[in-house]
């Protein structure tokens, strides 16, 4: 008591106790998953005999780790967390109208030499998959190529190669325009079930005197029917732009069938992609080929080996890359809010107004 009055310590207390060290994490069990991203054209989630195209370029993910599928449709991801782990594929690494289809849940770890199936599925009801109807005038029937081929053989030739399976129909017809395509399409896709159509129509369209301007032709009105015509058939439609015109043949071409041209393509960009529909811009793809346009051609308006080659080019861009995808090189489509066209003193403001315009002149 008298050292606690003198100010000495009292009563040590007891330690605390050390806490006990705590146990290192499992660290996470993962395996490597192989599958295919393929074509699922029946759409019951399983490789069926004759269900031949993969798809390249899918971004598939399992356990928040993803893959790219190769060339032949395949893939691996390294790392996958064991456990039940659906499978996503990233939908803006499909292409062009394609969606996933039943996707599976698989258990990590796989069985031995096991492989997950991916399905893809493309909206074509019960028209023939891969089947591609080449729909249009005398370019897309070939004149001015060797054999007639035109764009078709190149096209087919990359698609089968690139998916495995394509058959491109020829439904070209010479001196035919927008408004004989419109009024054919609908038996063209009836008699062949395409999941396809790749639409070239308005080159001869400027030969009436009432398409020198864009909005006093019936040009625009005959592509959108054609696309809605192709859309309620179940059959996916790819819209080409207008080729130039063989700037070569001033005397009998004047320079104003280009300007034409090109203001008729800039409302073409506008309302297909409003509608919906993939746009194959085969205008932009030729002039970035060459400055020397008169290489591309045979004679004033058909292409030669060559410029039906760029076309072939520019439909395989169109229907293998993601919807909407377009190369920096070819730009971007102006928005209808910044169209300048003006008929009649009349300005078209909205895509609300180029659907508008042409029915009520046609």
């Amino acid at each position: 008591m008298a050292l606690a009055a003198c100010g000495g310590r009292g009563p040590t207390q007891p330690a605390a106790p050390s806490p006990l060290p705590s146990a290192s994490p499992t660290p996470a069990s993962v395996h490597p998953v192989s599958g295919v991203v393929f074509y699922d054209e029946n759409g019951n989630g399983s490789i069926d005999g004759g269900e031949d195209v993969r798809l390249p370029h899918v971004v598939v993910t399992m356990g928040g780790r993803s893959a790219e599928s190769d060339a032949d449709g395949s893939f691996t991801i390294a790392d996958v967390p064991a456990g039940t782990r659906p499978v996503e594929v990233r939908a803006d690494s499909l292409p062009s109208y394609f969606r996933a289809g039943r996707l599976p849940t698989a258990g990590v770890p796989l069985p031995e030499g096991a492989k997950v199936p991916v399905p893809t599925v493309l909206p074509i009801a019960g028209n023939r998959p891969n089947v591609y109807l080449a729909f249009g005038d005398s370019i897309t029937s070939g004149d001015g190529s060797r054999g007639l081929r035109g764009y078709r053989a190149s096209l087919q030739s990359q698609l089968r190669d690139y998916w495995g399976r394509a058959e491109i129909i020829d439904d070209g017809v010479e001196s035919t325009r927008s408004d004989d395509g419109a009024a054919r399409i609908g038996g063209s896709l009836a008699a062949e079930s395409p999941g396809w159509v790749l639409i070239e129509y308005g080159t001869n369209d400027w030969n009436l005197s009432a398409c020198r301007h864009v909005y006093s032709c019936f040009t625009i009105t005959n592509l959108q029917s054609m696309i809605r015509q192709a859309k309620a058939a179940g059959t996916m439609p790819v819209v080409g732009t207008i080729i130039p015109a063989n700037p070569a043949y001033v005397s009998r071409l004047p320079a104003e069938r280009n300007a034409w041209i090109d203001e008729t393509n800039a409302v073409i960009l506008t309302v297909a992609r409003s509608e919906g529909a993939v746009v194959a811009d085969l205008n932009a793809a030729m002039r970035h080929e060459t400055e020397d346009l008169p290489t591309l051609f045979s004679d004033h308006v058909h292409p030669n080996d060559r410029g039906y080659a760029v076309m072939a080019d520019e439909f395989f861009r169109a229907l293998t890359s993601p919807m909407g995808a377009r190369p920096a090189s070819q730009g971007a489509a102006r928005p209808a809010d910044t169209l300048a066209w003006s008929v009649n003193r009349q300005r078209p403001r909205s895509v609300r107004d180029l659907r508008a315009w042409p029915s009520a002149r046609r």
